[in-house]
Order: structure tokens, then C-alpha cells, then sequence
């Protein structure tokens, strides 16, 4: 037995003085009767076990191996952003004990990143007077190497330098709806000559994009080689604008490196690491990445038994008025065997994973509920958990996906059964239509939810408010007059509401009337 966190086990200490304490006890005892003497020390045993198994959960022990899902770390999207333009063909990046091509260092910084992280998904776009992907996101980061080493630097490499389009073009790589950090390893000497920077920049802030800036060539420059079929070119100088570079990364939130700094690649790919170290879920299903064997965490069972001994340390020193001598033995273990089969391990994680739901712990929740996914009785409430926890993360389009999951396991059982996680799944995703102004998705939604409880008042308002939303949009030209409509028609609806509420209290006689009195 493993336990995550040993140095808890030093609180075993608290048994030196309670022990103490039934010493001293013993030798002042007033005498009682048998039966209760026998209650009260079955009950300090008891509630020594209780101890006892609450300081082995907050140890948090391990024993056993199973499968889990591996992909238990955050998910990670990297694009090398690489500027083929012809000043990166300037020999001064240094190599070794010699000088070699700005753009032969950037590619082998990037080959031996890509090397070093594993679990993350590549892609590469290169850029001159445009940018454009090359290789798509993907799980195989051999393709992106093969990539990589393939660039023919003398056939590609142009006159214009367009940094904006190279990053709107590696920004392409993303998907939205992916809950993985995004990254782009921006190599170029940082000479842009058309393009706005700053506009690429602003647009990846706001997406929430990491530019991670490596500067790759000299701060003194160099003359930029002249092309043979072009012998009266003029000769102009090429210098690195690492101001630029650092501008980008700090913009982004990302870091900044120096491509003539030897451990260059492993500093930048210490910290892609860094990015995936958080325990976070990345939103794809568990079978996507495989699986891998670990220690089993036996922390909920440990409080499900400290739970047990706490009651029935208390339940035993009850007095009843017709005692049954021989009933009590019988359930005492009927009720501890109908708990444990009925609260299969499925449902246990499921607990867990709504303890740290309720926490604000979206990021250990998630992980819980990816355990309880691969528990068929458990799985239709753990993917609407996984839903509801994306969309309070600002998720919505996994969110949405998550709800038709759920959906999905239920068509297993009948209509009558799971009536509620049927209803929540309709209505929370006709609310994330109704924020997209999808008022047709909406209403098919809140219509859906209506048919799990037709009874639920919220259900009807939102489907009365999306259906007016859907009148107004193809009718009203202007959008800012169209919500002004939209507010006044939800206040006089539920203004009605009310009104009719009240005259209905007003002609029902008040002895008949068996409510609250508030």
C-alpha cells in the first residue's frame, strides 16, 4: 500500500493520549449495567475505527493496478510558425563551433522540441509574402518532423516577410471548440516587412492563443545574399528585431527565447511541458489516447467506511423500548451489504466527481467524470457532469456535445426512467442555443425538455421566449430594436403571468387553500 500523502499518517499520534485517557478512566468507573457496558465499549471501538479509517482517506491510499485513461494531463495544440523568408538564409545563428543559416537553426530547434514533448499535437505553417498550413494538427509528430527536415530552405524562401499572415495562417490550425492550450512557436528573425503584426497578435490574445517567440540570428546582422540571376540587386543589411519577437510573446502571454542560446530547444520545450502539467482534461474521449496502468486510489472507500463506523458508533448506543435482540444482528449486516452493492464503484467516482463540481474544482471534477464515463450504470450522469462543468468553463460547443452524449446513453432505457438528466440535458443545451441566438435549435430544445417534465415552468417560459426571439428576428431589421422588442415582450409576458396568478388567489376561497402563508 502507496498513500499520496504519508506525512498525514504522523495524526495516528492522537491515539497516544486516548488511550491514556481510557487508563485513567478504568480506575474512576461507576458501575453499569452489562448491556450498556457492552454498547459503550462497542461504541469506542467503533468510533476508533472511524479514526482510523479517516486518517488512512486523508492519506489518500493506493493499492492495485488498473487501467486508466491516459490522457490525464492537459491537452496540448502546437503549430511551428516558420518564416522561410530570404533573409533567413543569412549565415550568423550560430552552431556549434561554427555560424550556420537563421533558418537551419530555427528548424533544428523545432525537430528536437518536437522530439522532446510527447502527447501533444503538431502542425507547421511556413510564411513569406504569405502564409499558409502546411501539415495540419495531428497526434503523429513524426509527420510535422518529416516536415521539418523535407523544407527545401533554396526553392521556398522569398523576398517579402508577412509575419501577420504567417500567424493568422497557423492560427487556422485550431479548433475552436477544443478545450486544449494553444500554442504557436513562432521562429523568424522578426523583420516583417508588410502585414500588421499587431492585429495577428490582438486576434490570438483574444482566442486565448500562446505565442511562444524564438529569434532566431544576430543583433549586429548581415548583408542579405545576393540571387545570381539578380547581380545589381543592392546589398542591404538584415538584423534580428528580438524587440518585435519579445513584443509577440509578451502579448500572447508566452516566452520569449534566444535561438543562439545552446539549450534553446529544451528551454522551449520545458515549457510546453509546463502547459501540460495541470490535471485537466482535454475533452476527447479516453479511448482516443489509449490507456496505461497505475495504483488504484482507494480513498472513497476508506470514507465510506470511516461513514459507517461513525453511525453505527453512535446507532449502538440508542435504547430501545422493545429491544430485538435477534433483528439488530441481522441488519446490522444486511444494511452495510445492500449499501455496497447498490453504490457500485461508477457511482462512488460519480460522487466524488460532483464534491469537486460543487468545490469550484472544474479541473479535478472533469477527471473524476472521465472515470465515471467507462461505468455503464454511471456514464449518462457523468457526461451531463462533464457538459455542465465545459460550459461553466466556456466551453459550449463540448458542452453541447457532451448533453448528446448523455442523451445517448439513455436511449438504452425507457422513456419513464431518468426523467430528470433527460429534461436537464434538453434544457441546458436550449440555453446554450438560446446565448448563440439559435432560437429555432432553442425552442426544438425546450420543446424536447417539456416531453421529459411537463411540468417544469422554466421549460415553458424559454420556449415562449424563444419562439417570440424567432418572430422577431425575421421581422425586425435592426438588431439593437429587435432585443428593446424582445425585453418589452418577456416583461409584459411575465407581467400577464402574474396577473393571472393573483386573480386566480383572488376568486379560489381562502379556507380551501392548504399553501404556505407567506
Amino acid at each position: 500500500m502507496t498513500f499520496d500523502h504519508p506525512f498525514i499518517l504522523i495524526c495516528f499520534v492522537i491515539f497516544i493520549p486516548i488511550f491514556i485517557l481510557d487508563i485513567l478512566r478504568r480506575r474512576n468507573k461507576t458501575k453499569l449495567s452489562d448491556d450498556l457496558e457492552k454498547k459503550l465499549l462497542i461504541s469506542k471501538i467503533l468510533f476508533r475505527l472511524f479514526l482510523v479509517f479517516s486518517i488512512t482517506a486523508l492519506a489518500g491510499p493506493r493499492w492495485g493496478t488498473g487501467y486508466v485513461p491516459a490522457e490525464y494531463r492537459r491537452g496540448l495544440d502546437v503549430v511551428f510558425a516558420i518564416d522561410i523568408s530570404r533573409s533567413m538564409d543569412i549565415n550568423d545563428a550560430p552552431a556549434g563551433n561554427g555560424l550556420t543559416s537563421r533558418i537551419d537553426r530555427g528548424l533544428s530547434i523545432a525537430r528536437e522540441t518536437a522530439a522532446s514533448v510527447a502527447g501533444a499535437r503538431f502542425a507547421a505553417a511556413v510564411g513569406r509574402g504569405r502564409g499558409y498550413l502546411a501539415v495540419p494538427l495531428t497526434y503523429d509528430n513524426e509527420a510535422a518532423v518529416v516536415f521539418l527536415e523535407s523544407l527545401n530552405i533554396s526553392s521556398m524562401t522569398g523576398r517579402s516577410t508577412n509575419l501577420e499572415s504567417l500567424i493568422e495562417a497557423a492560427s487556422g490550425a485550431f479548433q475552436s471548440s477544443s478545450p486544449a492550450s494553444k500554442v504557436i512557436v513562432l521562429i523568424s528573425d522578426g523583420e516583417s516587412l508588410s502585414g500588421i503584426l499587431r492585429n495577428a497578435l490582438n486576434q490570438c490574445a483574444r482566442n486565448g492563443i500562446i505565442i511562444n517567440a524564438v529569434a532566431v540570428g544576430s543583433d549586429e546582422g548581415r548583408e542579405i545574399p545576393e540571387q545570381s540571376n539578380n547581380p545589381d540587386s543592392i546589398s542591404v543589411i538584415s538584423r534580428r528585431d528580438s524587440s518585435a519577437m519579445r513584443a509577440a510573446a509578451e502579448r500572447t502571454g508566452g516566452v520569449y527565447i534566444d535561438g543562439d542560446r545552446e539549450d534553446a530547444a529544451a528551454a522551449l520545450a520545458a515549457h510546453l511541458l509546463s502547459l501540460t502539467q495541470e490535471l485537466t482534461l482535454t475533452g476527447a474521449r479516453p479511448e482516443h489516447g489509449g490507456s496505461r496502468t497505475e495504483t488504484k486510489q482507494r480513498r472513497p472507500l476508506f470514507i465510506i467506511l470511516a461513514l459507517l463506523a461513525y453511525g453505527a458508533s453512535k446507532f449502538i448506543t440508542r435504547q430501545f423500548k422493545k429491544p430485538q435482540s435477534s433483528l439488530f444482528p441481522l441488519v446490522s449486516v444486511i444494511v452495510p451489504v445492500l449499501f455496497f452493492t447498490s453504490c457500485t464503484e461508477g457511482k462512488l467516482i460519480l460522487l466524488e466527481a460532483n464534491y469537486l463540481h460543487s468545490q469550484g474544482r472544474y479541473d479535478e471534477a472533469l477527471l473524476s467524470y472521465l472515470k465515471a464515463v467507462n461505468h455503464k450504470d454511471a456514464a449518462p450522469y457523468a457526461e451531463y457532469g462533464l457538459g455542465l462543468t465545459f460550459y461553466l468553463m466556456d466551453q459550449s460547443e463540448v458542452a453541447l456535445n457532451r448533453y448528446t452524449d448523455s442523451q445517448k446513453f439513455l436511449e438504452s432505457f425507457s422513456e419513464n426512467e431518468h426523467r430528470e438528466l433527460r429534461y436537464r440535458n434538453h434544457y441546458n443545451s436550449g440555453i446554450i442555443f438560446f446565448e448563440k441566438e439559435d432560437y429555432h435549435a432553442a425552442a426544438a430544445e425546450f420543446r424536447e425538455a417539456l416531453k421529459a417534465d411537463p411540468e417544469k415552468i422554466d421549460a415553458k417560459r424559454n420556449l415562449e421566449l424563444s419562439l417570440m426571439s424567432i418572430s422577431m428576428q425575421t421581422t425586425s431589421q435592426n438588431p439593437s430594436e429587435s432585443r428593446q422588442q424582445q425585453k418589452e415582450i418577456l416583461f409584459d409576458y411575465l407581467k400577464e403571468e402574474e396577473q393571472q396568478h393573483w386573480k386566480s388567489r383572488e376568486w379560489a376561497p381562502e379556507e380551501e387553500y392548504a399553501g404556505p402563508d407567506y
